[in-house]
C-alpha cells in the first residue's frame, strides 16, 4: 500500500488490520510508523522502504503483493507542476507497472473529484462523465494519472479500481478542517455564490469503506466510484458549522464565480512571477471546488460495493471532539 502514513492512508491500514489482513506499507526512509498511532497499532504491518518516484524501489516493494491500494501523491491545490507531475503520474506509472509485471489481483487507485473540472458546478457528475480539463496541477495529475492506470486495465495488463474522493474531512484533517478554522478565526474565510453549492464532502471514514469493499467487490475492476457523504450540505452550512466548533463567527464575504476565478488567476500569476512562498490565498483549484452545484452521486459505490455512508452529524461530533482536544 502507497500513501499509508497519509491522513486516508493510515485508516485505510487500520481498517484491513482490524479484519486480520496481512498488509504492507510502503514508507519513505524518513517515516517512522511507531510515531502513527494507526501505524503502531496494526498487528503484524509489514515496512518496506521506498520512493513512489523510484522505479526500483517501487518494484521491489509490489514484490509479492495481491491487491495494492495507491495512495501516494501530492495534494493541494498550489505547488511545482514538476513536483506533481513526477509523483502523481510518475508514481501511479511505476505502480502501475511494477503491478502488471508482478500480475497482481487488482490494483485501487484513489484518484479525486477534481477530475471532473467545471462539470462539478453543473451536476450530474456520475462517474461515465466525461473527465474536465484541470485548472491547477493537481486536477491536471490526477486526470493523467486515473488515464493511466484504466488504460492499463483496458489493455488487459492489470485489474484497475478508480476511486474519486470528495473533500476529504474528518479529525486531523489538514486541508478541510484545520485550515478552514483557522481561515474563519482569522476573519478570512469567503465563499463562491453565496455557499449555496453542494460541499461535496467526504469523511475519511466513508472514503476507507469505499477503498476497502472495492479490493475485493466483483463488480470492482475496471469501474470508478465516486466516495462521497450522503450530500445535502452546502458550503455555507459546511463553513459555518467548522467556525462555530472553532469558535469563530460564520463567513459572509462571497464572490460571483467568475470573479473569483479571475481573482484567483491574478494571484497565481503574482504569485509565480514574484515566486512568491506558500500558496495564493485563491486559487482556481479552489474555486473550482467552491463553486460546486448539485450533490455527486454515490448510486453507484452503495449498488456495487454495498456502501453506506456515515451520517454528516456523526462526523461533525467526532470533528467537534477533535478540536477539543478530546480523543
Amino acid at each position: 500500500m502507497t500513501g499509508a502514513s497519509g491522513f486516508i492512508g493510515r485508516r485505510v491500514v487500520a481498517r484491513l488490520a482490524n479484519q486480520g489482513r496481512a498488509v504492507r506499507a510502503f514508507l519513505l526512509a524518513n517515516e517512522d510508523p511507531a510515531a502513527i498511532r494507526e501505524l503502531a497499532d496494526a498487528r503484524g504491518l509489514a515496512v518496506v522502504r521506498g520512493d513512489i518516484t523510484d522505479a526500483a524501489s517501487v518494484t521491489a516493494a509490489v514484490k509479492g503483493a495481491g491487491r495494492i491500494v495507491h495512495l501516494a501523491a501530492v495534494v493541494g491545490d498550489w505547488g511545482p507542476d514538476a513536483l506533481f507531475e513526477r509523483v502523481n503520474v510518475g508514481g501511479t506509472r511505476h505502480v502501475v507497472d511494477a503491478a502488471a509485471v508482478e500480475s497482481c489481483e487488482r490494483l485501487v487507485m484513489i484518484s479525486s473529484i477534481v477530475v471532473y473540472g467545471k462539470r462539478l458546478a453543473d451536476g450530474g457528475c456520475d462517474e461515465d462523465a466525461p473527465r474536465g480539463e484541470g485548472v491547477g496541477p493537481y486536477s491536471r495529475t490526477k486526470r493523467a494519472s486515473e488515464e493511466l492506470a484504466l488504460a492499463a486495465h483496458a489493455a488487459g495488463r492489470l485489474p484497475v479500481t478508480v476511486v474519486r474522493p470528495g473533500n476529504v474531512w474528518g479529525p486531523g484533517s489538514g486541508v478541510w478542517v484545520d485550515e478552514v478554522v483557522k481561515l474563519a478565526r482569522k476573519g478570512m474565510m469567503m465563499m463562491i455564490s453565496g455557499g449555496k453549492g453542494d460541499a461535496t464532502l467526504a469523511y475519511v471514514d466513508n472514503v476507507v469503506d469505499v477503498i476497502v469493499r472495492a479490493l475485493d467487490a466483483p463488480a470492482a475492476p475496471g469501474r470508478v466510484y465516486n466516495a462521497l457523504d450522503a450530500g445535502g450540505v452546502s458550503w455555507r452550512d459546511y463553513l459555518t458549522d467548522l467556525a462555530r466548533l472553532g469558535g469563530a463567527k460564520p463567513p459572509k464575504r462571497s464572490l460571483p464565480p467568475a470573479v473569483a476565478r479571475t481573482l484567483a488567476g491574478g494571484m497565481e500569476r503574482v504569485w509565480k512571477l514574484a515566486r512568491r512562498p506558500g500558496r495564493p490565498l485563491l486559487t482556481r483549484e479552489a474555486v473550482q471546488l467552491l463553486a460546486s452545484g448539485p450533490p455527486i452521486p454515490i448510486a453507484r459505490a452503495r449498488a456495487e460495493l454495498g456502501y453506506d455512508p456515515m451520517p454528516y452529524d456523526r462526523g461533525l461530533a467526532a470533528v467537534a471532539r477533535y478540536l477539543e482536544g478530546t480523543p
